[in-house]
């Protein structure tokens, strides 16, 4: 079925799919009625291309896993999960009614005190994860919904867990393929593009990539992948101060950035909370 033979239908007896609301790495997002009560939540369904993909079913069943045992008011809360009649699973959330950050990160006209709150909110999402034991491992700014809550225009909610997984007891993660790097190019750490290997500081780094792009609107490398994946490796960024347009950058900003960049780990911020901490305080370090 193509994602218009869906509108209209019902899932399991409960929700009837409205209308398509984006397309996901591992799946697609619906925007749904409750029937019990009518209230309209978000379902995410399995790529029906991905039907008979064994490794993305049990993906896309590992993310539903992360984010129903993962309450936090920056993450969306799941309310159900199941398969439906066919088999295919599916995962329903709450509807929150927003802008992607991919969609307008050049228009968003963020200013210092916006940049910060966005990317403090994402720094706790990951602080919280890492604590769990779970690595986002997919963070891109088509993951984050920014929402009004209140007088809050810029309220974060991570939509997408599916490259997430659980650490070992060595603190590095174990892909299901290797060999096969999953995820944007822009958006990988260089201990990921060598070694293959992912660890929370790999989240720090991909975070400094973004708030990066909040400030001058594109990411530090850009380019054909394998130019990128070689800039992550072998070339330090500008500083955001020399890119940005419409932000003036102070120079603890620049500082913070620059040191989640780094290419070793070790000389990252070892803690997303701390991370979340300076942005809050607008201080590095702190």
């Amino acid at each position: 079925m193509g994602g218009q033979d869906l509108v209209g239908t019902t899932l399991v007896d409960k929700y009837q799919l409205i209308e398509l609301a984006r397309e996901g790495r591992f799946g697609d997002f619906w925007t749904a009625k409750r029937l019990a009560d009518d209230r309209k939540v978000q379902v995410k369904l399995l790529k029906p291309s991905l039907f008979m993909d064994g490794e993305a079913i049990r993906r896309f069943q590992r993310e539903t896993r992360v984010m129903a045992n993962f309450d936090h008011p920056n993450v969306l809360r799941v309310l159900d999960h199941g398969r439906n009649e066919m088999g295919d699973p599916y995962v329903v959330t709450e509807f929150v009614d927003g802008r992607v950050l991919a969609d307008h990160i050049s228009d968003l006209e963020l200013d210092l005190d916006g940049v910060c709150h966005i990317a403090s909110q994402i720094a706790m999402v990951l602080g919280s994860a890492h604590a769990r034991g779970i690595i986002h491992r997919g963070l891109t700014p088509d993951e984050i919904l920014l929402c009004q809550v209140g007088t809050d225009k810029e309220r974060v909610k991570v939509l997408d867990f599916g490259l997430a997984h659980h650490t070992s007891t060595s603190g590095e993660v174990g892909l299901t393929q290797v060999g096969q790097r999953l995820g944007k190019c822009e958006y990988m750490a260089p201990e990921y593009i060598e070694e293959f290997e992912l660890t929370a500081l790999s989240d720090v780094y991909v975070l400094g990539i973004i708030t990066f792009e909040m400030l001058t609107g594109q990411p530090p490398f850009v380019g054909r992948a394998l130019s990128v994946m070689t800039k992550h490796i072998e070339e330090e960024p500008f500083p955001p101060s020399d890119l940005a347009a419409e932000v003036e950058v102070p120079s603890w900003l620049d500082d913070l950035i620059l040191a989640m960049l780094a290419k070793d780990p070790a000389e990252r911020p070892q803690d997303a909370l701390v991370v979340a901490r300076a942005f809050t305080v607008q201080a590095w370090p702190i």
